[in-house]
């Protein structure tokens, strides 16, 4: 009988399998469906030396959760050097000083000619929420997260709140079709701007344009959860993977859990009490006994939240034939498009000659589902193929080269793409995932959702967590604070990395059912073994 388990072996599960792992006698076991301990963060050592971060690949200062974490867990981050290196939209390459001239090929009215396109999506924040862009950066007085929270609940669209429009609805009504096309183009991420919860999709945009320097991982972001689970293992925690958890049902008051191997057989077990640390995807793909949810749970975990398809190409040569910068291998150049690759990074060395990579497609919306017919059939691709050892699942097809080669050569000015001497590919919209990263979708207010979501049964000692339901999901800070608000829920008091202590980047409010202590600062102190200096 296990006190607790933990499902999901990505980044919210293996920190909750840290947390509670040799704390009052618990028994905790962590159960990963495939072979591989990090979720969306993969980090794949490459030929020659390098790594192509299949999933997440940074984290900013703000997010502060994380960098506090990184720095207890004594992990080696560094600053990255980002630039945007131009863009080539219907079929001419420019820079983003070009977005006041005459000669850009988006017909913009003059009051929407910025000087590139965080300026112009400022500008539209402002039409929408005048004042908005104002209360950026965070903690910079008279502003906090929780007034630009309780600003935005204010903000009135044609007399109804934000929450009730997908962002696309109301930029255009703010700004010209065009600049949409433009911003669609050059953001990077078409699906920031399309059908997200128009209020969850301001406060996103918001922090994107106002949360400072970012960093990674010298060992790759991987090395988060690897880390975690190490540590979880050495507190007493058993770690077991290639158990996909298939059935949960109540006994008594218990829960029998079923798992199913990577041969198919069958195992059960019994706990107390149970994490469900999984993205919407897998979340649905289990079976619930009928008493342990309510009405609400199903249409909230199928409707509330949308998973955001995205797809990653990574090429590997024996050295940069596109004039790699060698002096400053922290600096990463990024050129983005409208062709179907979307965006391509190329990535500064420490030696001219050494091998080199580029992440040649990252593409998202509908860019995303381009390349799964050039890739092949990889929809029963077993999880347990995706082992850290095993990359076969990554490997790309000759014809997903074929098509991204002309397209790089476009990108890089015409000059011609050398062929690469590796290539990896992966799309986050095959199963367990769903989806690279999830958004609120329009009509729910996420701010009541998410301490449901938490535990949907307030009877029951049955948990979820992770990025999707978060506040600030599509980020690993969403995983980590959603993780500390449903240990709360078990027991423990915050640990003193969490340096935020009113949860600004959790805001919420008492849930569908109200079970939830919501922003309590008074649990904000540290918990004995696991304090800064532990």
């Amino acid at each position: 009988m296990l006190d607790v388990a933990v499902i999901g072996g990505g980044v919210a599960g293996c920190y909750c399998a840290y947390r509670l792992a040799g704390r009052d006698g618990r028994s905790v076991a962590l159960f990963e469906g495939s072979g591989r301990i990090g979720g969306r963060l993969w980090s794949v050592p490459l030929r020659g030396g390098g790594l192509a971060e299949i999933g997440g690949m940074f984290f900013r200062e703000n997010q502060r959760s994380v960098c506090e974490l990184v720095r207890h867990l004594g992990l080696v981050a560094e600053p990255v050097q980002f630039v945007r290196d131009g863009q080539f939209a219907r079929g001419r390459f420019f820079q983003d000083g070009d977005f006041k001239s005459p000669t850009l090929p988006f017909a913009l009215p003059d009051d929407e000619r910025k000087s590139g396109p965080a300026a112009l999506l400022a500008h539209a924040l402002e039409r929408l929420a005048p004042g908005s862009t104002q209360q950026w950066p965070i903690n910079r007085a008279p502003y906090s997260a929780q007034q630009t929270f309780a600003f935005l609940r204010g903000v009135r669209h044609r007399g109804r709140p934000l929450h009730e429009y997908a962002l696309w609805n109301v930029l255009s009504d703010v700004i010209s079709t065009e600049a949409y096309a433009l911003l669609a183009a050059t953001l990077g991420s078409a699906s920031l701007i399309r059908s997200v919860n128009a209020f969850d999709g301001v406060w996103s945009l918001l922090h994107e344009l106002g949360d400072g320097q970012g960093f990674r991982l010298i060992d790759g972001y991987q090395s988060l959860p690897l880390e975690l689970k190490r540590r979880a293992e050495c507190a007493g925690a058993a770690i077991h993977t290639n158990q996909r958890l298939r059935c949960v049902a109540r006994r008594g008051d218990e829960f029998s859990l079923t798992f199913v191997d990577a041969d198919g057989a069958e195992a059960k077990l019994q706990a107390r009490q149970v994490i469900l640390a999984l993205p919407q995807r897998a979340l649905q793909s289990l079976a619930f006994d009928a008493a342990l949810t309510n009405g609400a749970f199903e249409r909230i975990r199928d409707g509330a939240v949308r998973p955001m398809r995205s797809c990653k190409v990574f090429f590997a040569y024996d050295r940069a034939w596109w004039g790699s910068d060698a002096a400053t291998p922290s600096r990463i150049a990024a050129r983005y498009t409208d062709l179907p690759m979307q965006q391509c990074y190329s990535f500064g060395q420490a030696e001219v000659d050494q091998p080199a990579i580029l992440m040649a497609a990252y593409a998202d919306d509908i860019s995303a589902s381009f390349w799964p017919p050039l890739a092949g059939d990889r929809s029963s691709f077993p999880s347990s193929a995706l082992n850290a050892e095993d990359v076969s699942a990554l490997k790309a097809s000759d014809a997903l080269i074929g098509s991204l080669q002309p397209q790089l050569s476009i990108l890089r000015g015409h000059e011609t793409a050398q062929l690469p001497t590796g290539a990896l590919y992966f799309d986050w919209g095959s199963d367990p995932f769903g989806g690279a990263w999830h958004a609120w979708a329009p009509h729910y207010k996420s701010w009541d959702i998410r301490p449901f979501m938490r535990q949907p049964n307030p009877g029951l000692d049955l948990y979820i967590c992770g990025e999707a339901y978060s506040q600030r999901n599509g980020w690993v800070e969403g995983a980590i604070n959603s993780a500390e608000r449903t240990l709360e829920r078990l027991g423990l008091m915050r640990p003193s990395w969490i340096s935020d202590p009113d949860f600004q980047f959790e805001v919420d409010e008492k849930g569908v059912i109200a079970n939830d202590d919501s922003n309590d600062r008074h649990v904000q102190r540290p918990v004995a073994g696991h304090g800064a200096a532990a």
